[in-house]
């Protein structure tokens, strides 16, 4: 049987390595997730909401129906939500009825992408909501005269990198290939291309949108209904309405690239990680690498948009200082490259984030989240995104919404856990209070709203900064009454 360290290797290195099919997009399935059953004693039929709903063209499912259990499914699967109804909406009309009818009968609404909310939120993060699924606006239309793409926000990251690579193009985007678009794009997103091209949310040149009260508004740009293109890139995920197409900015695909994987040993862990902080600043940006970390391994993954040569340079220097135990190359195309994003089933785990500052950490700090990881108790995982002097770094922090400028790395610390309630109390109790004090002490004030984190203090500081009383003020324009509305969206006033 193998040890918890091993465990936490395996999956990292698993979850880069193994190749899938993105535009072959699987639905959720149960592997280390409880089957749930929906008790009838929290949730009573709303009167009159079959009835208002009756005359859309999307599919409607309740509590009860054949497909309530399959609609509820959700990445993360550590605490389960019911919502009163789930709509699969196919049209503009269908959100418009929907919202009209949320209105009526005083129903909370929650829009769903792709379902990847670390905190469930794509199902409410209460009983009772009715959610509003945009799977089905799934088109894609590509321009190849202006280099851009109108994208629906229902599209999986797989079927996009596929529909654009057919075209000669790509988009700054993750990593996980059923992964839904809306979301992602809205509140930042992190990827393989982020130090050449920036962010998901710094690639966005348009949105359309269905409001609070049935609106639709388009377009949405730097020229019209500029309040709401500031905050939906970074905070578009945060509840200011219903997405129904985003429109990119895209980029040529480069004609070869190459893969890069160096791994080390526990013995050479501390040793690899500080050569990194200490050779970054002349890292090339055609290279963004994610730095992934276990107990007794370090591997630093990246795909470097370019030939072999130049990705033998970018890492040279790495690589004679650290002496790593394991060092590949491989020249592909770039949808070869994609191939190798990995397929994640659903999971019982809870995450934190942390903007590492551009320094990098500390011998003290690595060497004291290196001890945490160990832990045998509690299988935990760190994941670097290395952002540090590419051009997500180099864009104004006024830029948008999104205010995570001139850093290393955005660091996700995961922890994964059996059905057993002690085992996720207990390693939850010890993540909560780590993440306290290492913040505090090692890392700046700020999270990363995407790795979502209903358990953070002073939340709203931490995702958004100085742009919260703005945002704010946009939420209290279009959404009063706050329709939109979960643990952690954007509040009608300020606390």
């Amino acid at each position: 049987m193998l040890s918890p360290h091993k465990y936490i290797l395996l999956y990292f290195l698993f979850s880069l390595i193994v190749k899938t099919t993105p535009f072959k997009i699987r639905s959720f399935d149960n592997e280390g997730c409880e089957i749930v059953h929906y008790p009838p004693e929290i949730l009573a039929p709303i009167p009159h909401l079959k009835e208002c709903l009756s005359n859309i063209n999307g599919l409607a499912v309740y509590p009860g129906d054949p497909d309530y259990y399959d609609s509820i499914k959700v990445f993360n699967c550590r605490n389960p939500y019911f919502p009163i109804v789930i709509i699969y909406v196919t049209k503009i009309s269908d959100i418009q009825r929907s919202i009209h009818c949320a209105n009526t009968l005083n129903i909370t609404v929650v829009p769903r992408s792709g379902g990847h909310s670390f905190e469930e939120y794509g199902i409410g993060g209460k009983n009772g909501v009715m959610v509003i699924d945009v799977k089905e606006f799934n088109q894609i239309t590509i321009n190849v005269e202006t280099n851009t793409a109108i994208i629906g926000p229902g599209n999986r990251l797989g079927t996009i990198y596929h529909e654009l690579y057919q075209a000669g193009f790509l988009i700054p985007a993750g990593l996980f290939p059923q992964v839904g678009i809306g979301g992602h794009a809205t509140g930042g997103g992190y990827g393989a291309v982020t130090r050449k091209y920036g962010m998901s949310c710094d690639n966005i040149i348009g949105i359309e949108m269905v409001t609070a009260n049935g609106t639709f508004i388009s377009p949405i740009n730097s020229t019209h209904h500029s309040d709401l293109f500031f905050v939906l890139r970074g905070a578009g995920n945060a509840g200011y309405g219903i997405v129904t197409s985003i429109t990119f900015r895209i980029h040529p695909i480069p004609p070869i690239v190459t893969s890069i994987r160096i791994f080390y040993t526990s013995e050479q862990i501390e040793l690899g990680f500080l050569t990194f902080t200490q050779t970054f600043k002349n890292l090339n940006e055609n290279l963004t690498p994610f730095i992934t970390l276990s107990s007794n391994n370090l591997s630093f993954i990246a795909t470097y948009l370019g030939p072999e040569e130049e990705a033998r340079n970018a890492v040279k220097e790495l690589i004679e200082l650290s002496n790593p135990s394991y060092v590949k190359f491989e020249e592909m195309s770039w949808w070869n490259s994609v191939i190798l994003f990995p397929y994640h089933p659903r999971q019982n785990f809870k995450t934190t984030s942390y903007v590492i500052p551009t320094q990098g950490l500390s011998l003290e700090g690595f060497r004291v989240l290196l001890n945490f990881i160990s832990d045998v108790e509690c299988y935990f995982g760190a994941i670097f995104d290395v952002c540090v002097g590419g051009v997500s770094n180099q864009i104004s922090v006024n830029n948008s919404a999104f205010i995570h400028r001139d850093l290393f790395a955005i660091m996700q610390l995961k922890l994964h856990w059996s059905n057993s309630k002690k085992s996720q109390a207990k390693c939850l109790e010890k993540h909560l209070r780590f993440r306290q004090e290492f913040q505090a002490k090692y890392t700046t004030y700020f999270s990363y709203q995407n790795y979502i984190d209903r358990d953070l203090d002073d939340w709203g500081t931490r995702y958004y900064g100085h742009h919260l009383p703005r945002l704010v003020e946009t939420k209290k324009k279009y959404d009063p009454n706050n329709l939109f509305n979960w643990a952690q969206s954007i509040p009608t006033k300020l606390p």
